[in-house]
């Protein structure tokens, strides 16, 4: 499972969260060149004033978002939800998971929303990907991987039926 951390520059797999320096460097070579064709800000943001941010967490927190089968997500919640609650004190993440029958669009999957450090969503990302290999039903079926694009993005003429 691979995911990409929106904004934040970071690739996410099973084995943590890994930087992403191409990011940075073609931001830079877009700003540096003055041939870009995307008209540069007359004032940095700080000057003029812009406070409107996409991430409103604490600075150095970044949001997640993570599909989790639904047949596993009772034992990342725990009993009483004890084990959610024991694993945001551990890593100081805010973990919130949608409702039993809320999924993802298109999926049997919820949606897993964390907020945290880097250290913490990689913790986090870590339990929850034990706890889905743990999983007994994963064994017996192997699940297909699946790609989801937003409609609007979809060429239709492209589209098998």
């Amino acid at each position: 499972m691979m995911m990409m951390a929106g904004g934040v520059g970071a690739a996410v797999d099973h084995n943590g969260i890994y930087s992403n320096p191409n990011l940075h460097s073609l931001q830079q070579t877009e700003a540096d060149n003055p041939d870009s064709r995307k008209r540069p800000l007359e004032t940095p943001l700080e000057e003029a004033g812009c406070t409107k941010r996409t991430n409103t967490g604490e600075e150095g927190e970044y949001f997640l978002k993570v599909l989790i089968p639904s047949y596993a997500a009772g034992s990342i919640i725990g009993k009483g939800g004890q084990t959610i609650v024991q694993l945001q004190k551990e890593t100081g993440a805010t973990i919130k998971l949608s409702k039993s029958k809320d999924f993802y669009p298109g999926t049997t999957e919820r949606v897993c929303l964390i907020q945290g450090t880097v250290e913490a969503l990689n913790g986090v990302h870590n339990f929850i990907a034990e706890k889905v290999r743990e999983m007994p039903q994963s064994a017996q079926k192997p699940e297909p991987v699946s790609i989801l694009q937003p409609q609007t993005t979809v060429n239709p003429d492209r589209v098998k039926q």
